[in-house]
């Protein structure tokens, strides 16, 4: 059959004539990039975490989905049960999900920005140790609310126009976060990969609010820019190859984003080796957690993936870090991290001589899920000196 040239995209290329070595070829890539979007779809973890477009449209596939992830956590579904949920609506109108833990009336409001690919429940292990740490006054331990959602196109939330598939647009949906579940503030934004991104594009459209409102940031394992020049490790000739096959995997996930998905549930295997491979630096992770980590992927379309790669690729945010120098920041990152390698959180710290870097051992990208301890300890120690300063500002 011929081809269709996908002009748009300046490709002139075939398209369908093997379309799926082309998407096996792109999903691999996209999960070199950092997505880890090709996964093994298992029994459990091969529902869709498909979001309602709307509010009031949430389809029992979706709930049954939802249910099996809870169960699927490595703490169990108890770690998974919130004291709120509500919905934000963004300003474009795509309705953002959110769970709290904790006091509504705590004097520190926490606020969790996740991954590309991933959902709030890459947070889980933080979820229990902090929840446990700081949502209730006891002793020396500050009162905290913890506030989690997922991104637009992610996990439970809606999504918008592919337009509007830019790290401007998060920044403003996690103002309209802020705005709705801590109007009042003091508020510490904890933001992993495209979640610290989110958090830096924020500072950018509303430098205003680092300071008055926003007391403090904790970037995890994320970058100002320059991530289309990364090689993730990978030999020269893999390199060219993934450059090479994307683009036609890229226009296939967002004009056949149906063929994508089969392809990608054909190709499961070798790209969750990959992205098992890239995402945790150690070799014997335990499956649970690779099948977690596959649910959540599992449910974000193949053409949403699409839609925000070009947002990240392009990414330049190293403008916006002036108005972190006005509060405490804690960048971390994994010694062993091949999407995002630590030389990225580096230089984020060379904009900003006064922020704490944490390099935690023998970790990759996901950090959060592979050394959990010392991600929560990290982060307790400086919600702590947060909330002591906050307490003293009040006093004095």
């Amino acid at each position: 059959m011929a081809a269709r040239p996908a002009k748009r995209n300046g490709l002139t290329g075939a398209v369908s004539r093997h379309p799926a070595a082309g998407i096996i070829g792109g999903l691999v890539g996209l999960a070199a990039a950092g997505t880890a979007v090709g996964v093994a779809v298992t029994r459990k973890a091969g529902g869709r975490v498909r979001a309602a477009e709307l509010t009031d449209e949430v389809t029992t596939a979706t709930e049954q989905t939802a249910a099996e992830l809870r169960t699927d956590d490595p703490l169990g579904s108890a770690s998974r049960t919130a004291d709120r949920t509500a919905v934000v609506q963004t300003d474009d109108g795509v309705p953002l999900a959110v769970e709290e833990i904790g006091p509504a009336d705590a004097p520190l409001t926490v606020v969790f920005v996740h991954g590309y690919t991933l959902s709030m429940a890459s947070w889980t292990f933080q979820r229990r140790t902090l929840a446990a740490e700081l949502a209730t006054a006891n002793g020396h331990r500050p009162a905290a609310r913890l506030v989690f959602y997922d991104q637009r196109g992610h996990g439970a939330s809606g999504r918008g126009h592919s337009e509007n598939s830019t790290i401007d647009q998060l920044a403003r949906d996690l103002d309209a976060v802020i705005e709705a579940r801590v109007p009042r503030g003091p508020v510490v934004l904890v933001g992993h990969s495209m979640g610290g991104m989110t958090i830096m594009g924020l500072a950018s459209v509303s430098p205003e609010l680092f300071g008055p409102k926003v007391a403090a940031v904790a970037l995890i394992s994320t970058s100002s820019g320059g991530l289309a020049e990364l090689n993730f490790g990978l030999p020269e000739l893999l390199t060219r190859v993934r450059a090479a096959v994307f683009p036609v995997a890229a226009w296939t996930m967002r004009r056949r984003p149906a063929l994508a998905e089969r392809t990608r549930r054909m190709a499961a295997d070798v790209v969750s080796a990959a992205t098992r491979s890239l995402s945790f630096a150690s070799g014997n992770v335990d499956k649970a957690l690779v099948h977690y980590v596959d649910a959540m992927i599992a449910g974000t379309p193949v053409d949403v993936i699409a839609e925000f790669y070009p947002a990240l690729a392009g990414l330049d945010e190293t403008g916006s870090l002036e108005p972190l120098r006005a509060i405490p920041t804690l960048v971390l990152t994994g010694d062993k991290d091949r999407m995002i390698p630590k030389e990225h959180s580096e230089l984020i710290v060379g904009q900003l001589p006064d922020a704490e870097l944490v390099v935690v051992p023998d970790a990759g990208h996901l950090v959060l899920l592979e050394k959990p301890t010392e991600v929560s300890a990290a982060l307790t120690a400086m919600l702590r000196r947060v909330s002591a300063e906050q307490g003293a500002r009040t006093a004095g």
